[in-house]
């Protein structure tokens, strides 16, 4: 908080900055630069979009990349980070991230890493004093809520232009309120609905 004469501004954090630092570094190290297509940032009014070009090493799968292991595909680049302190060590990135913003924050394309950092996000877990009946949900999962509330037979496809997050992004969020039984599917993808069961 800032004290400013009689007034106070009170500064609100928004978003972790060493979950971003490591997406931003990441992108970095693992862009494919002979694509002609630099890592990006977008802010965006609700969160932060740091792509990198690429995809995931042909070695490399997803369950290894959520688990941290480490598969640069610009080792030079990679060290030169390290010398000059930007990466302190390897591995340990894409776990806080995770442990942060979940895995919902990754959205892996065959060309595209798409990571995703909404701010004002809370953790389920650091919610307290709530009943086993009370599920936590965030900004974003509520805004799609709200969509699917308004229009039981919205599409992902009107989804993804309603909203502006990709496909997969989307995607991630609908099975994410599923597990939590937010939401249901009934019917089939062409004829059938969306039932907002909790909220």
């Amino acid at each position: 908080m800032v004290t400013m004469g009689n007034h106070r501004r009170t500064e609100e954090k928004l978003f972790d900055m060493a979950s971003f630092k490591e997406a931003w570094q990441n992108a970095c190290i693992h862009t494919k630069w002979d694509k002609g297509n630099p890592p990006a940032v977008y802010i965006f009014s609700d969160r932060i979009e740091i792509i990198s070009t690429g995809g995931l090493p042909v070695d490399l799968n997803k369950d290894e990349f959520y688990k941290g292991i480490s598969k640069p595909v610009n080792s030079k680049l990679q060290k030169i980070f390290g010398q000059l302190g930007y990466v302190e060590q390897t591995g340990h990135g894409i776990p806080l991230i995770i442990s942060n913003y979940g895995k919902q924050a990754f959205d892996i394309m065959e060309n595209f890493v798409n990571v995703t950092i909404p701010f004002n996000y809370i953790k389920p877990d650091s919610v307290s004093n709530e009943t086993e009946n009370t599920v936590s949900i965030n900004e974003i999962e509520q805004r799609i809520v709200d969509y699917i509330r308004h229009n039981s037979s919205i599409t992902i496809k009107e989804l993804v232009s309603a909203s502006g997050y990709s496909d997969g992004y989307i995607r991630k969020i609908l099975t994410s309120l599923k597990e939590k039984k937010i939401i249901e599917r009934q019917g089939g993808n062409r004829y059938g609905k969306w039932i907002v069961v909790k909220r």
